[in-house]
């Protein structure tokens, strides 16, 4: 290799070109020579870049650990520009937010207002939006909206900054939380109308179709427009078993699949990709796809766990109560699995938030269950 600027700046574009694709594992190798190179030449401001980008990459491949040590070395590094060292900032709080205490989130929260008010630098919305994060998490998606929209106000479109994607998707999500489907479906427009060309930002856009799809489904009779429905089957034909970055992605077209009652693709893909209740999101998801299953069998209609009260009275059919009852079973099973989860989630957000759904879809189960006995 030839060690000159032209090779660093070839280093970091192919980088570029591969988180773009979604390939975050490749883009975190050539970050990784990107940081040996700009090393070798001296250039203490490319390698922090390189090593900035090397840690993202990480975190977007699933290896939060690593990615937290370089992010962590990046701003102990006294050579490292003050953008760059609040984009690592940034990024560590993204991190901290899937694995560690509430508490430590808003210790790093309250030293990033801390540098900006020494700094005077105006980059105030990225500590907005995990504010909003922050609060979402923890269940309080009032809180959470309010927190979004000021960093959507605040936004700016200079390093460092969020994408327009990443924010509308934020909203979106949060909108899907509150019930709220005319502000998710203003909300859903606006991220189509950007058009963007990574495969992250556009698998956002299919997201926020889904939730928009998925909170019509809730409020109206079987909607016309199947394509939420045809973009989920074309993303999990395509979907790997080790495709860290679109886990969450794959467990919301599930979901819309499930609506539809496409139970023939769904345990084909499972067969092929099989899902494990190994964190909270994913035993009350598969909890969720069982008492799906135990509806159809008992010939009850499609609910949207998510947007289903637990009030709401359900018309019982000619039924399958065999398969039924195993359904309710392996539900049941799920669920408690998903409560062990939640009881981790709620000491480390300081809420009660996953708790509280668990029993939710509990007492949506026992509707089920009652027909079934």
């Amino acid at each position: 290799m030839t060690l000159d600027r032209p090779t660093l700046a070839r280093l970091r574009e192919q980088a570029t070109q591969a988180r773009k694709m979604g390939c975050y594992a490749q883009a975190a190798q050539w970050e990784q020579q990107a940081v040996d190179l700009a090393g070798t030449l001296g250039l203490a401001g490319e390698r922090m870049r390189a090593l900035l980008w090397e840690g993202y990459s990480l975190q977007r491949a699933g290896q939060d650990d690593l990615a937290l040590a370089f992010l962590l070395q990046t701003i102990h590094e006294p050579t490292t520009d003050p953008a760059d060292r609040f984009s690592a900032l940034i990024a560590i709080v993204h991190i901290s937010l899937e694995c560690k205490p509430a508490r430590f989130c808003r210790a790093l929260l309250e030293q990033g207002r801390r540098d900006l008010a020494e700094s005077r630098q105006p980059w105030a919305a990225l500590l907005d939006f995990l504010e909003g994060e922050l609060a979402f998490r923890q269940g309080d998606f009032a809180t959470a909206w309010d927190w979004h929209e000021r960093a959507w106000a605040g936004r700016r479109d200079a390093h460092p900054r969020l994408t327009a994607a990443t924010h509308l998707w934020a909203q979106c999500r949060t909108a899907f939380r509150r019930r709220d489907p005319v502000e998710l479906e203003r909300l859903t427009r606006l991220l189509i109308g950007l058009r963007p060309n990574s495969t992250l930002e556009q698998q956002l856009v299919m997201r926020a179709q889904w939730l928009h799809w998925r909170a019509q489904y809730t409020t109206s009779a079987p909607l016309a427009d199947s394509t939420p429905i045809e973009q989920a089957r074309v993303f999990l034909a395509a979907a790997g078993k080790n495709d860290i970055g679109d886990f969450g992605a794959r467990l919301e077209a599930l979901r819309v699949l499930a609506l539809t009652g496409d139970w023939q693709f769904i345990d084909a893909y499972l067969h092929r990709c099989p899902l494990h209740p190994d964190a909270f999101e994913t035993a009350l998801g598969l909890g969720d796809l069982a008492l799906s299953r135990a509806r159809a069998a008992l010939g009850q209609p499609a609910i949207d766990d998510d947007g289903a009260m637990t009030a709401e009275v359900i018309a019982l059919v000619a039924s399958d109560h065999g398969q039924a009852s195993a359904l309710v079973n392996e539900a049941q099973r799920h669920y408690r699995e998903a409560g062990q989860f939640a009881e981790e989630q709620d000491r480390r957000l300081e809420t009660g938030w996953y708790s509280h759904t668990v029993q939710q879809r509990q007492a949506l189960l026992e509707l089920t269950t009652s027909r079934v006995r």
